[in-house]
């Protein structure tokens, strides 16, 4: 049950959650207290003209307001830092899960619907704390301490003045039924709009669509789903305004009745002017919260379902965890590490077994596909301070060695081995601290060049970055900038060229100095000449450490000690360049193949 998992999540906020209702009884106890000054000072005072009663009533009164005024400050500041709280540590937790999740699962879930968790969702439960909380504790108490104090006045007319609250309740609930129908097709339709803004305008997708497109065609869809907000807007808001008309309706109705039935008793003495006064100012005071718990019911309802669906993320667990006992990696004398694959089998799983429903967009969309198997078999060892060529064709599963080398993907069967422990028996914060990808597709944060090298070691110096920037021949391109090191590098660093994010991210990699690097054509955006420079002053920094080179252009691996030639999953060739040159086979016919083409060119 919902419930039960936020009062469980609550459960570290309780004294504070107690407080506030505390203050909100003891303001929501005061409103009835001027009604009852009144009737005091309308009985005793002016009907006797009695000056003293009315003035010190009246002083009273005033004391009453001031008291009301500043517990409604202190209760609404206390209630919004209270609920600000609670969404803080909410917010800080559901980003923590979410960081834990596998690649796989961010890899299948639309960016824009994890937004709306974060951001949506999270703010649909700050407003219950503050705002429907606060109001349904509050409504309570006055109907208690209000009923109270009508029924021991009359009785009798607070029956017949309450005969239309049942009416006005049921009509209440059927149009907060309704409301929080469209509630919660407005934020299905919100995810949808920012699912596809933040693919349609980010870089990348702008990108494509200018490439392949038009962005005109995407007009209608946007059209639609703009509109789909409008129409559920505006259905929220006629719903809204007819159930206030049917309430002021019902109000008129009351008081009109209060008033004539009070009046005949008044005129016949059954009932005194100041309570008449009294009860007329309690009853109509008293179909405010009558009428307010159901659409209180529903907005407690709308925040409980947006609870859930941040419990629904953080209960979806991260299919790589650490497990229980993770053995600590070996001390080895040098700066590298082994690494091996033993018998390595993996396949990648469809998309629907990877993330949520919800998350992932059309749920049939997800179910189908069948496994994707990718390596079959793999079984090769690099030792401390060698390195590995890897060469084949796209989609012979070289980038994904690194994947499994670094559990952002976890094998099927077999063992990926470093500093001879399985890597599953790791803790994943060790693993990732000693080693070190560089990719084909480089990923920069939108923010200054110094930050996202100082991703890789936060306490380099001004002096350490530009050495780094140096040996990976990005320092000219960055000086020549008027901000150096502190330009902005823009969304996903797209205000470089592809050679200079590669070259930034190479010089990340010397920052970080780990014992395993891995190469995943990570100067393929570089020509020929830039490329031999950077291999040629990385030669040290790679000697150093145990090196994976994953690379189309045969001239980055020529001088591996050992090179794998892959194909459909599998090694069909391994040994130095100059035996595979001998062998004629596949690593022979690309060599050929490359130098026909560099020929041409």
């Amino acid at each position: 049950m919902p419930h039960r998992a936020l009062l469980r999540y609550l459960y570290p906020f309780s004294t504070r959650m107690l407080i506030l209702a505390a203050l909100i009884a003891v303001h929501s106890a005061a409103t009835v207290v001027p009604a009852l000054i009144g009737q005091q000072l309308i009985d005793n005072g002016v009907l006797h003209r009695d000056t003293t009663v009315v003035a010190t009533l009246g002083a009273l009164m005033v004391v009453v307001g001031v008291a009301q005024a500043a517990l409604s400050v202190v209760e609404r500041r206390y209630a919004t830092r209270l609920a600000g709280d609670i969404v803080l540590q909410l917010r800080i937790d559901l980003f923590a899960h979410l960081q834990r999740q596998s690649i796989g699962f961010l890899a299948a879930a639309r960016t824009g619907a994890i937004v709306s968790r974060v951001q949506g969702d999270v703010t649909g439960v700050q407003n219950m704390i503050a705002s429907s909380f606060p109001a349904a504790v509050g409504s309570v108490v006055l109907l208690l301490t209000g009923g109270v104090a009508v029924v021991t006045m009359e009785w009798r007319l607070t029956l017949g003045a309450l005969v239309l609250a049942p009416a006005l309740y049921v009509l209440t609930s059927r149009f907060t039924t309704a409301m929080r129908q469209v509630s919660q097709d407005q934020l299905t339709a919100q995810a949808n709009l920012d699912s596809m803004v933040a693919e349609r305008l980010g870089p990348g997708g702008a990108e494509v669509m200018r490439h392949y497109s038009h962005p005109k065609r995407d007009l209608p869809e946007f059209r639609q789903r703009v509109s789909r907000i409008r129409d559920l807007t505006v259905r929220a808001s006629v719903l809204s305004s007819a159930l206030g008309a049917s309430i002021t309706l019902a109000m008129s109705l009351v008081t009109a009745t209060i008033y004539v039935i009070a009046g005949q008793l008044a005129i016949s003495g059954a009932l005194s002017v100041g309570t008449m006064v009294a009860l007329v100012a309690l009853l109509t005071r008293l179909y405010s919260p009558l009428v307010a718990l159901p659409a209180l019911r529903g907005e407690l309802t709308e925040g409980l379902v947006s609870f859930d669906r941040v419990r629904e993320v953080m209960d979806f667990v991260p299919a790589i965890v650490d497990v229980p006992d993770p053995r600590e990696l070996p001390r080895q004398s040098g700066t590298s590490l082994q690494v091996a694959f033993r018998g390595v089998h993996f396949t990648y799983p469809p998309n629907g077994g990877m993330v949520l429903p919800s998350l992932g967009g059309d749920e049939q969309r997800f179910r189908g596909g069948a496994p994707q198997r990718v390596l079959t078999g793999m079984d090769f060892t690099a030792e401390p301070g060698a390195t590995i060529g890897i060469v084949g064709l796209s989609g012979a599963g070289k980038s994904t060695l690194a994947r499994l080398l670094t559990r952002s993907w976890e094998a099927d069967s077999g063992q990926v081995l470093v500093g001879g422990v399985d890597v599953r028996r790791l803790r994943l914060d060790d693993l990732r601290s000693v080693i070190g990808v560089v990719s084909q597709d480089t990923f920069l944060f939108n923010d200054t060049i110094r930050v996202n090298l100082q991703l890789a070691r936060p306490e380099a110096t001004t002096e350490e970055l530009v050495e780094a920037c140096r040996a990976a021949q990005i320092w000219p391109a960055i000086d020549k900038l008027p901000a150096g090191l502190d330009t902005v590098v823009g969304d996903r660093g797209l205000r470089l060229s592809g050679g200079e994010r590669q070259r930034l991210a190479l010089a990340r990699l010397l920052l970080k100095n780990p014992p395993i690097a891995v190469l995943d054509e990570a100067t393929s955006h570089s020509d020929p000449i830039t490329e031999r420079g950077i291999m040629e002053t990385m030669g040290p920094f790679l000697r150093d450490r145990t090196c994976i080179i994953i690379a189309h252009r045969l001239s980055t691996i020529r001088d591996a000690d050992t090179i794998l030639v892959m194909k459909g999953g599998r090694v069909v060739e391994r040994g130095g360049h100059e035996t595979l040159m001998g062998i004629g086979g596949w690593y022979a016919r690309l060599h050929q193949a490359q130098q026909r083409t560099a020929q041409r060119l």
